[in-house]
């Protein structure tokens, strides 16, 4: 928390100018842009990565137990929040895709990436038809998330604005695979609802989709332990697979599946809901699926690539790279942690965490070489939908007996193969 509370530092001491010519926005701004001159690039990049593990609540907590400057209003505090929100998540996105060119750049140029979305152009009561923007949600690659509010409809629903430049062009490329999206996986109940897609609105495009109230698996990965609802990962990563194996179902591929990119929903035992198939492969052919590997443009997040992913003359199947994403999103919520894998992850899950070793196959088993992987996520929920023995905690051992339940599954296994 030292680097949200050294920002906050630098609010205080200039807080005399709020409300004058600076606002609590440009403040911060100045601040980071004036500390990155005097720092050195790796020290930068440093910085980036421990802001991109904080977490919206943190810095909420953070603001609401500070000490505030005389003459802050409400406003100012709001505008803290959302400034300071958007810049945790702008540093987790530059980690995990990592920064282009980052070594051959100046350090305040780093900075300057990490500054360009920290404002959202949106406003709060803007009313888009019928709708009306109550709450900014975040930035992402593509612009900016809104919760809105429509008197028509009893639930709230996300407006995602696409801001970027050629963002128009892009969306109209991609019609054909949004309306896919739309047509195909309507009925899946672990796949975000789409309600409308606005190509030609102006100023700016945008989609309207289902609004997921508990926030991204993202969020609550990131969570601190004692402020988590609970949830079952192996429930959760159930969900998960059904709405990718849904889409594999009809050759509609993520490409970009991520914690950020699983919502959860649900009053009881959350929901996850698959969300951003914006950047879905749809794949019309009917040949064999080994006829259907072709080279595939790079796109999505760095960490949930496979390690073929970096050779850009290699042929892949979109199907195997959404498969090892999700065995990443599997480790990443055992251990909680939003990191690769390691080479030992095997012995990291069985010893640190207690996961089953039918866990623990199946995961590496996303993992492997192309040869051994899943060859789409139909089959690893076909693994997973079968009855696994219950797991620790979920049933009580008659006294004097062993857990053997586990034991006879491997031995089993072993002599079915």
């Amino acid at each position: 928390m030292e680097i949200i509370l050294g920002i906050l530092t630098a609010v205080s001491t200039a807080a005399g100018a709020i409300g004058g010519t600076y606002t609590v926005t440009g403040i911060v701004v100045k601040h980071l842009r004036e500390w990155a001159r005097g720092q050195k690039t790796s020290r930068v990049l440093e910085f980036m990565d421990k802001l991109g593990l904080r977490s919206e609540a943190e810095v909420r907590h953070a603001v609401e137990n500070w000490s505030f400057p005389k003459g802050f209003t409400e406003e100012n505090t709001r505008e803290l929040i959302t400034l300071l929100s958007n810049l945790v998540r702008g540093a987790r996105f530059h980690s995990t895709n990592g920064t282009p060119l980052s070594s051959y750049m100046r350090c305040e140029h780093l900075i300057e990436q990490l500054l360009q979305n920290v404002q959202p152009r949106r406003r709060a009561g803007e009313k888009i038809q019928s709708w009306q923007l109550k709450s900014f949600l975040g930035m992402g690659s593509f612009g900016e998330v809104w919760r809105a509010e429509n008197p028509l409809y009893p639930e709230s629903h996300v407006f995602k604005f696409f801001t970027r430049e050629g963002a128009r062009d892009w969306l109209r490329r991609e019609a054909g695979a949004l309306k896919a999206v739309r047509g195909c996986l309507a009925d899946c109940p672990n796949v975000v609802e789409y309600l409308d897609v606005a190509i030609d609105a102006e100023p700016d495009p945008y989609l309207v989709l289902g609004y997921a109230e508990k926030g991204s698996l993202e969020d609550w990965i990131l969570r601190r332990p004692d402020d988590r609802f609970p949830l079952n990962p192996t429930e959760v990563m159930r969900g998960i697979v059904r709405g990718v194996a849904e889409g594999h179902r009809h050759n509609i591929f993520h490409r970009d599946l991520k914690p950020a990119n699983v919502l959860l929903t649900g009053d009881g035992e959350p929901i996850p809901k698959v969300a951003d198939f914006g950047l879905s492969t749809v794949e019309t052919k009917t040949e064999s699926q080994s006829s259907l590997r072709s080279e595939m443009v790079l796109v999505g997040t760095r960490t949930y690539h496979p390690p073929e992913a970096s050779d850009p003359f290699k042929k892949r199947h979109p199907a195997q790279d959404d498969v090892f994403a999700l065995g990443v999103i599997w480790y990443q919520l055992l251990t909680s942690e939003l990191l690769r894998p390691p080479y030992d992850f095997v012995e990291r899950l069985s010893s640190t965490t207690g996961v089953d070793s039918r866990t623990v196959k199946m995961i590496s088993r996303c993992l492997a070489h192309p040869d051994r992987r899943y060859p789409t996520a139909s089959e690893l929920f076909a693994d997973l939908d079968v009855d696994a023995p219950p797991g620790p905690g979920e049933w009580t051992v008659p006294a004097g007996c062993f857990e053997v339940a586990g034991i006879a599954r491997e031995y089993l296994e072993q002599r079915m193969r």
